[in-house]
């Protein structure tokens, strides 16, 4: 998070260059990449720029795909050679270029500071492979000699990119807005500034609104000033206390009321400025002062998605105009589908 507050201004060319690259795209993939901490952009070869594939955090995999694919071939090598040897015939082109090694079909660059733990490809081989049957095999993508679910895959990603205005794109990657998985976009030729948003956001808590309807503009699209709820959620490092965060399988970032202490932590490295520290009040709205010093008790605020609400956000559900939406931006489809509706 340093890193990123010191090189936002620079030009989103200039930090890709800052990026240091684990894995090159047509690098042999000579083991398995795993994050265990932090996070790294996945990145293809476009004319002579690069495309962000997607983003990938703690727990995720890399090169799999490479692996098994690899590993195929070379079982259908020695299988050919065996039917060979039995047919007193020598080993023919067809088998030959079924061989052909994958290299890496994308290029793995670290976000700051990532934890990679590298598996050696013939431990994955000889241990991980033939334990996994044919569908968990089948996940990873079975691919021909001509590589053609790579390129349905590649065509897929480029559908899903395409479907949204380049500009947009780049827009939401220069910002990182791309880490989040419920990005506030607000369509401001829709909005209609009736504030129904931020009123149905006040009376989910407690008359207390968690976000500002106002933030950077692309042509007619706004990002809100309101927790993204990252995939990589830097706000929670170094909180003391551990008041901030996941409160449930979904990924839902949250603060606990009862043990933030105001220290202003997670605050100071939201990188989007989307957590406020406000003065505590009563049920009767009155400050709640500290008993020593007299002085109004000040506690971190921000976006819970309405996890309490069965219906999810309230502010996406009030807006009478579908103007806003929560985003994940892994979806690209579903964004498209928004953008373009």
């Amino acid at each position: 998070h340093t890193q990123y507050q010191r090189s936002r201004a620079d030009s989103f060319t200039n930090r890709l260059a800052g990026e240091p690259i684990i894995v090159a795209e047509g690098d042999y993939p000579d083991g398995l990449l795993l994050v265990r901490a932090g996070f790294a952009r996945v990145s293809q070869n476009v004319n002579k720029g690069h495309q962000t594939v997607r983003y990938i955090g703690r727990g995720a995999v890399f090169g799999m795909a490479e692996i098994v694919h690899n590993w195929r071939q070379d079982a259908i090598q020695q299988q050919s050679r065996e039917q060979d040897d039995g047919a007193g015939g020598g080993q023919d082109s067809n088998s030959q270029s079924l061989a052909e090694t994958m290299t890496l079909q994308a290029t793995l660059r670290a976000l700051g500071y990532v934890d990679i733990l590298r598996v050696p490809t013939t431990v994955i081989e000889k241990y991980v492979l033939p334990t996994l049957s044919a569908a968990e095999i089948a996940q990873y993508g079975q691919f021909d000699g001509h590589l053609e679910s790579i390129e349905i895959t590649r065509a897929e990603r480029r559908a899903e990119a395409q479907a949204i205005e380049p500009g947009m794109l780049e827009f939401l990657v220069e910002h990182r807005y791309i880490n989040g998985t419920a990005t506030m976009l607000v369509d401001m030729d829709r909005c209609i500034r009736c504030d129904e948003c931020v009123h149905a956001c006040a009376r989910a808590h407690d008359n207390n609104p968690r976000f500002n309807r106002h933030g950077r503009r692309h042509d007619h699209y706004m990002v809100a000033n309101a927790c993204m709820h990252c995939m990589d959620p830097v706000c929670m490092i170094g909180c003391p206390t551990g008041a901030i965060h996941r409160s449930s399988p979904d990924g839902q970032v949250v603060i606990n009321d009862n043990t933030c202490i105001g220290c202003a932590t997670c605050a100071n490295s939201c990188p989007y400025d989307n957590i406020r520290m406000v003065e505590v009040r009563d049920g009767n709205g009155a400050l709640i002062r500290d008993t020593v010093t007299k002085a109004p008790i000040i506690k971190a605020t921000k976006c819970d998605l309405c996890l309490d609400q069965l219906g999810g956000p309230a502010c996406q559900r009030a807006c009478p105009h579908d103007a806003l939406k929560r985003a994940d931006m892994q979806d690209l489809s579903d964004l498209g589908k928004w953008l373009n509706r």
